[in-house]
């Protein structure tokens, strides 16, 4: 049932005794409703999370659509719970603000050893070693242009629905190198890894935002040009250095704990590595699956994994769950 359906649903069932309300909501006015974030790791993380929650902890659960500053905006306005990656510094601005004004909790780390920059193929780094850093690019122009990128460095960016597509496009101005390049907007994920793919498998030139957990950080060599070092003056001046090592967090809205003090107890034990994710990413794309399949995969893969942050009772309850899906 759709959120503002649920809502209308429980509001008419409030003059109703609280057993009959508690049948129908849930034990709440709404369901558990999870940010469903456009990117493989954080679509995968949340159905893997949100499976456990139905039915280990017997919550509805819901998954709101959406990108990355319009689902926070989602979380503010209390119509999500649960944003299951928030990536720091990407959000940090707005992550900082909410969690000092209480709107929203931290509820732990998701994923980790991560790192974003600008990457060539490893292959162009040996043919070109005098190309070290993204301050070098204006030497290496011609080298990534292509017949529909104007004259200029082709540079595939990261979805322009992401946080970072800004922050990119503000640290090339920085660098002088925004009028060097063409900046591509792809659809997807699929999109980006198909391209990088291509570029690779013909052993030709590709300059792009590179990301890690990621299938290009697994499945290809791939070469992070130098920045400078980063410190918080010069992110601050124009994002002009190197991201810093990144976090990613688990945020709740701060109705959640007290709403559901078992789900927000579960996601502080949350443990999802790049390992388990690399894998679960890897199965779902050689065979063209959706993130909701990838999820079962890892629960009948992984049981170890997941079934270390759970109580016994409710990793049974999981089990028993699991054994229905076709």
């Amino acid at each position: 049932m759709q959120l503002a359906a649920r809502r209308l649903l429980c509001a008419l069932l409030l003059p109703l005794a609280a057993a009959v309300m508690a049948v129908a909501c849930g034990g709440s006015d709404r369901p558990v409703v999870f940010s469903d974030l456009n990117w493989p790791s954080a679509q995968i993380q949340s159905r893997i999370a949100g499976f456990i929650v139905e039915h280990g902890y017997s919550y509805e659960v819901e998954y709101l659509p959406g990108e990355t500053v319009a689902l926070w905006q989602e979380m503010l306005d209390n119509d999500t719970d649960i944003t299951i990656e928030t990536w720091l510094p990407n959000l940090q601005g707005r992550y900082d603000q909410s969690i000092a004004d209480g709107t929203v909790v931290d509820a732990g780390r998701s994923l980790a050893d991560n790192r974003q920059g600008f990457a060539i193929p490893q292959y162009l780094k040996d043919q070109h070693p005098g190309l070290v850093s993204v301050l070098d690019l204006p030497e290496y122009v011609d080298l990534f242009t292509t017949p529909d990128s104007q004259g200029k460095a082709r540079f595939v960016n990261c979805l322009s629905s992401w946080a970072c597509a800004q922050i990119n496009e503000t640290k090339l101005a920085s660098y002088g190198l925004l009028e060097l390049v063409d900046l591509v907007d792809l659809s997807d994920t699929a999109a980006i890894i198909a391209d990088l793919e291509d570029a690779y498998n013909a052993g030709d030139a590709w300059l792009g935002f590179f990301w890690s957990p990621s299938i290009p950080d697994s499945r290809f060599d791939l070469y992070v040009l130098e920045e400078p070092p980063y410190n918080e003056a010069c992110w601050n001046d124009g994002y002009s250095c190197a991201y810093p090592i990144t976090e990613i967090r688990i945020v709740v809205h701060r109705t959640l704990p007290e709403r559901a003090p078992d789900i927000y107890a579960f996601l502080l034990a949350w443990e999802f590595t790049a390992a388990s994710y690399l894998d679960t990413a890897e199965w779902m794309d050689a065979n063209d699956e959706t993130p909701q399949n990838a999820a079962f995969w890892f629960l009948r893969n992984k049981r170890a994994v997941w079934s270390s942050f759970l109580p016994a009772d409710v990793a049974e309850r999981v089990d028993a769950a699991l054994a229905d899906v076709s």
